[in-house]
C-alpha cells in the first residue's frame, strides 16, 4: 500500500513539476513577413487590400491568444513610404501589441530603411514593440518587466513564465558585410564567403540560447534552393548572396525568415521556414496561396507549426479571349468581380483606342490589355520564356541567347556583375544617406 502511494506522490510531483515548467501553456508564436506597405500593382495602389491583411493577422492573432509576433523584414515596399503606408504600419503596431500586452519582434528587409525604421524604437520598446535593428540593443531603457536582458542582435524575455531567447538578423547587405567582399570574379568564392560569415553570425548569437528557454531566431535572406517570384527585388548577383542552409541557425527551435514572397520551407533540417507576403504582388504570384504560421513551442521539445491561409480578397487573374467581342463579353461578366485582372486578346488587326477605352470604362481595375496577333501567339507558344525562379544573372544569359543566338563569354558576364554590383552599393549608399 505504501509503495503505491509513494508511486502515486512520485506521479502527482512530476505533473506538477511540467505544469510549473510549463507556465501557463506553450509560447504561441505569429509569423508573417513581407508586408510591402505602399507597394503598387501596375500604378494601383494596394492600400485598401493591405489594411485588409493587417485586420485578418490581427483577428488570427487574437482568435489564437497569440503572444509574441514576429515580422522578419519588408515592412514597407520602399525606403522612404508614402505617409499613408506609415500610418497603416503605426496603427496595425498599436491593434497587434494591444496596448503593450503582446510583444511584437521586427527586423528590416532589403526594401526597408533600417535607420527609419528604428526611428521609433524607444517609444516602440515601452510598448513591447523590439525594432531588433539596433546596432546595440541595450542603448534604450530596460523598462519593460518581460525583458530580461537585451544586446546586440538578441532579446531575452519572460513570456507566460517562460524563458525566451530571440536571435536576429536583419537583412545582411554587402555594406553590412563589406569586410567580406573583395571581388576576384569567382561567384563561388564570393558566395560561400558571404554564407559562412552569415553562418558564423548565427553561431555566435546561438551562445545566448540556453536549454531551459524557448530558442527562436529570426532574419531577412535568401537561403539556397529558394523559390522566387518576379516581385522579390534580387538580393543576389549569380548567388553571391545566398545563404547555404546548413549556415542557418542550429540550435534554434525554429527560424522565421522574410524575403521570398512564396510560403515554404527554407531548411527541414534546421526547422526554418518562409512565411511568404500576405498579398499577391505581382503575376506570378496569381496562383499563390497566402498565409501565416502559428508556432508553438515549450523549452527542448519540437515546434507545433500550423499554416494559417490568409483571404486573398482581390486576386490577380488572367484573361484570354479570341478577338475584340469575345473580351468585351467576357469584362461584362465579370465586371462586378474584385479582381486585378491581365487581359490577352487574340486579333488579326491592330487593337483601336477606342476598343481599349470601350473595355476600361466597363471595368476600371483590368491592369493590362494586351493584343495578341497569330505571329505573336506562335511565339509566345513555342518559345520557353525564362524561368521565374531564376536569379538576376541567370535571366541576363537568357535573354542574351535569345537576343544573340550565342552564349555569354567570362568577359560579358564579368561585366554585367560588375554593373549590376555597382548599381546595388550605390543605390544602398543613396538609401541610407537619404534615411
Amino acid at each position: 500500500m505504501d509503495c503505491i502511494q509513494n508511486q502515486y506522490k512520485f506521479i502527482v510531483h512530476e505533473l506538477i513539476t511540467v505544469v510549473i515548467k510549463r507556465g501557463r501553456g506553450p509560447l504561441r508564436i505569429l509569423h508573417t513577413a513581407d508586408w510591402h506597405l505602399g507597394k503598387h500593382l501596375e500604378g494601383w495602389s494596394r492600400y485598401e487590400e493591405q489594411k485588409e491583411f493587417v485586420e485578418e493577422i490581427i483577428e488570427i492573432a487574437d482568435d489564437n491568444k497569440v503572444d509574441m509576433v514576429l515580422i522578419c523584414g519588408d515592412i514597407f515596399d520602399t525606403t522612404n513610404p508614402p505617409a499613408e503606408a506609415e500610418q497603416l504600419f503605426f496603427q496595425a503596431m498599436d491593434y497587434l501589441s494591444k496596448g503593450g500586452e503582446r510583444v511584437i519582434c521586427l527586423i528590416s528587409g532589403n526594401h526597408d530603411s533600417p535607420n527609419r525604421l528604428m526611428a521609433p524604437g524607444p517609444l516602440a520598446s515601452r510598448q513591447g514593440i523590439f525594432i531588433m535593428d539596433e546596432p546595440r540593443g541595450d542603448r534604450y531603457k530596460l523598462d519593460d518587466d518581460r525583458v530580461l536582458n537585451r544586446g546586440q542582435g538578441y532579446i531575452e524575455l519572460e513570456i507566460n513564465g517562460e524563458g525566451v531567447v530571440l536571435t536576429a538578423l536583419p537583412y545582411p547587405s554587402e555594406s553590412r558585410l563589406n569586410q567580406v567582399f573583395s571581388w576576384t570574379g569567382d561567384d563561388r568564392a564570393v558566395q560561400e564567403s558571404y554564407s559562412r560569415r552569415v553562418g558564423q553570425i548565427f553561431s555566435h548569437l546561438e551562445q545566448y540560447y540556453r536549454e531551459n528557454t524557448i530558442n527562436i531566431a529570426m532574419s531577412h535572406l535568401f537561403v539556397a534552393g529558394g523559390q522566387t517570384t518576379r516581385s522579390e527585388r534580387p538580393i543576389q548577383v549569380g548567388g553571391s548572396l545566398t545563404v547555404l542552409p546548413e549556415h542557418l541557425p542550429e540550435k534554434s527551435q525554429y527560424t522565421a525568415l522574410g524575403h521570398l514572397h512564396r510560403y515554404q520551407i527554407a531548411s527541414s533540417a534546421r526547422r526554418a521556414y518562409y512565411s511568404g507576403s500576405p498579398l499577391q504582388y505581382s503575376l506570378s504570384e496569381k496562383d499563390h496561396k497566402k498565409c501565416v504560421n502559428l508556432v508553438e513551442l515549450h523549452p527542448g521539445e519540437e515546434a507545433r507549426i500550423e499554416q494559417v491561409e490568409l483571404t486573398t480578397k482581390k486576386p490577380i487573374e488572367v484573361w484570354e479571349a479570341e478577338g475584340v467581342e469575345e473580351a468585351i463579353k467576357m469584362v461584362e461578366a465579370n465586371k462586378d468581380r474584385s479582381v486585378w485582372a491581365y487581359l490577352y486578346i487574340n486579333v488579326d488587326k491592330t487593337l483601336l483606342q477606342s476598343e481599349i477605352k470601350k473595355i476600361k470604362e466597363i471595368k476600371k481595375d483590368i491592369l493590362c490589355i494586351n493584343p495578341i496577333t497569330p505571329e505573336e501567339k506562335y511565339e509566345w507558344e513555342t518559345i520557353k520564356m525564362p524561368d521565374e525562379d531564376l536569379d538576376i544573372m541567370e535571366l541576363f544569359k537568357e535573354y542574351y541567347r535569345k537576343t544573340k543566338k550565342v552564349e555569354p563569354d567570362d568577359d560579358i558576364i564579368r561585366m554585367f556583375s560588375s554593373i549590376v554590383n555597382d548599381t546595388r552599393e550605390k543605390g544602398e549608399h543613396d538609401e541610407t544617406a537619404a534615411s
